[in-house]
């Protein structure tokens, strides 16, 4: 949809492993020119392809596709969306190049709890920060330019990190926030003691990201389960603070652990501003 309303000839194919998703996007006239179930036919001819599956399906998709065959002498630029970078480019990389294509790793930090094609926004990545994963040598400066033109183009401020340093900083801001927000969710809800039908803005804005689909959070969990692991520690470090301060009936330290975690809330970057809208690729 972003691709359409910025660039509007843009040839698009799509790939979707059901069925019934090929047909509902073939049912909408105009949004993509070909949906297949074939991952090899869905990329023949593309000069850009976009993996946006769970990271852990993403080496068998990529081995259903014997090549990525060069367009206008310019090799094939593979890149996705998944919210874990160190293993998606210590994996998928080998295997696009291996088929003649180059992969640079990418996150847009965008999105919501919902999914399927009804909640989908053209505006999605409209001021959202997009992260690009750079492994040193391997990347060519010509791929990383055109990749930060097309997620410019859609909207977003792009920032390039090495993949590690991404999976240590989304721990903290992506992964954590949702593990804290289903827990959250089990600990109050599970009780069945009527909360549910007495909770206002602030549990549900708090627990939102807690109605994600599961399959997908479990995946991601599982594969930066490191550095969400030590995100953790710090996390419940910070909550025995609170805990040591509501024991102790401090109200001057609980007053001061308010003041400092609303000063840092207010240090929160703004979003990136859009960008130009010219055709990268």
């Amino acid at each position: 949809m972003a691709i359409r309303r910025r660039w509007p000839g843009t040839a698009l194919a799509a790939w979707t492993r059901r069925a019934e998703s090929v047909a509902e996007l073939r049912a909408r006239p105009g949004l993509v020119d070909l949906a297949t179930d074939d991952p090899a036919e869905a990329v023949a001819g593309a000069d850009c392809v976009v993996l946006a599956m769970p990271t852990g399906h993403m080496a068998a998709v990529v081995e259903r596709i014997p090549r990525f065959d060069p367009v206008d002498g310019r090799r094939v630029l593979v890149t996705d969306v998944g919210s874990v970078k160190g293993p998606v480019v210590r994996e998928i990389g080998p295997l696009v190049r291996a088929r003649g294509g180059e992969f640079l790793g990418g996150h847009p930090m965008a999105g919501s709890e919902k999914k399927g094609l009804d909640h989908a926004a053209a505006d999605l990545f409209e001021g959202a920060a997009v992260i690009l994963t750079s492994v040193g040598q391997e990347d060519k400066r010509l791929d990383i330019n055109r990749l930060t033109s097309f997620w410019e183009g859609l909207g977003g401020g792009v920032t390039l990190l090495d993949p590690d340093r991404h999976d240590d900083l989304v721990a903290g801001i992506s992964h954590l926030p949702h593990l804290v927000a289903a827990a959250l969710a089990r600990s109050v809800l599970g009780a069945r003691d009527g909360a549910s039908a007495l909770s206002g803005g602030g549990f549900r804005d708090t627990t939102r990201v807690a109605g994600g689909p599961e399959e997908m959070w479990a995946g991601i969990l599982h594969d930066n389960r490191e550095a969400v692991s030590r995100r953790l520690d710090t996390y419940l470090a910070e909550l025995r603070s609170w805990r040591e301060a509501l024991d102790s009936l401090d109200s001057d330290r609980l007053r001061d652990l308010l003041c400092e975690a609303r000063r840092l809330r207010g240090t929160l970057a703004p979003p990136p501003a859009s960008q130009g809208s010219a055709d990268p690729l």
